[in-house]
C-alpha cells in the first residue's frame, strides 16, 4: 500500500503502518539527530542493503525503524536505548505486531540486532570475529553508520552536539586514540566527535553495499572536517589513517 508518512519512499506492508505511526508520534520532535527522519532513513537503507544481498527485507526494515525508539528516555535518564530495559519495553509495545508478521523467531532476531547495534569494533583485539555476526545485525549496523557520515552525518552531528551542550571545538590537541563509548554521556566537542567515531566508521562496514555507500560519504565528511579545521586554525591528527 502507499503511505503518507514524511520521507518514506518505500511502499510499506500493511502490518508496518501502525508501527511507524507509533514511531512518528514518539520521535517527531527529537532534536538530537535521532528523530523520525533518521529512523526512516535507516529503515530504508537497511531494506536496500538487504535487497541487494538477497536477504529478507522486512526484518531489517523493522530493526532500522525501531533501533533508536528509546533515545528520548536515554537522554532524560541515562538508561541505554539498546539496554535490557529498552529491549523489554520494545517487546511489550511492539512484540505482538512483529511476531504476527515475522514470527516469534523473527521478533527475537529483530530485538537481538537492536540490542547490539551500538557495538563498535574500533579495537581489533575484541574477541568475536565480526564476520560471524548475524546478517541482520551487520545490515542494521551498516545502515545506521552510513547515516552517521556524509552530509547527513555532518548535519546530525551538529544537532547531537547542540542537544548535549557540546562546544564546536576546543583549543587543544585531539587524541586520535580516544574512541567513542556509546555507554557514556557525550563529552568533549563536536570537532572531537568526528575523530573519536565518525571518521572511523567507513572501514568498519560489514557488507559490500555498505562499503560502497560509505566510501563516498566518508570522503565528503573528511573534506568538511579539513575545511572546518582550516577556518578555525585547529591542529588535527591524520584523519585518513584513523579508521582501522
Amino acid at each position: 500500500m502507499k503511505n503518507a508518512f514524511p520521507f518514506v519512499r518505500t511502499e510499506l506492508p500493511d502490518w508496518m503502518v501502525p508501527v511507524i505511526e507509533k514511531v512518528a508520534a514518539k520521535m517527531h520532535d527529537d532534536a538530537t539527530g535521532h528523530d523520525l527522519l533518521h529512523a526512516v532513513r535507516v529503515m530504508e537503507l537497511a531494506g536496500a542493503i538487504a535487497k541487494e544481498l538477497g536477504v529478507e527485507k522486512e526484518p531489517t526494515m523493522t530493526a532500522g525503524l525501531l533501533h533508536d525508539y528509546y533515545r528520548k528516555e536515554e537522554k532524560q535518564s541515562g538508561q541505554l536505548h539498546y539496554g535490557p530495559e529498552a529491549i523489554a519495553a520494545l517487546r511489550q509495545e511492539f512484540g505482538s505486531m512483529i511476531a504476527e508478521a515475522l514470527g516469534k523467531d523473527g521478533l527475537e532476531d529483530v530485538l537481538a540486532a537492536i540490542a547490539r547495534h551500538e557495538e563498535y569494533y574500533f579495537d581489533q583485539d575484541q574477541g568475536e570475529d565480526v564476520l560471524a555476526l548475524p546478517v541482520l545485525l551487520q545490515i542494521l549496523q551498516d545502515a545506521d553508520r552510513i547515516e552517521a557520515i556524509g552530509a547527513v552525518g555532518v548535519a546530525r552531528t551538529f544537532m547531537f552536539g547542540g542537544a548535549h551542550g557540546l562546544p564546536l571545538a576546543e583549543d587543544a590537541e585531539i587524541n586520535a586514540n580516544t574512541w567513542f563509548d556509546p555507554g557514556t554521556r557525550p563529552k568533549g566537542s563536536v570537532h572531537q566527535h568526528f575523530y573519536e567515531k565518525l571518521l572511523r566508521l567507513k572501514d568498519g562496514m560489514h557488507t559490500a553495499p555498505g562499503r560502497k555507500l560509505a566510501e563516498e560519504r566518508h570522503q565528503f565528511m573528511l573534506m568538511f572536517v579539513r575545511q572546518l579545521e582550516s577556518e578555525l586554525e585547529l591542529e588535527s591528527p591524520d584523519a585518513v589513517n584513523l579508521a582501522r
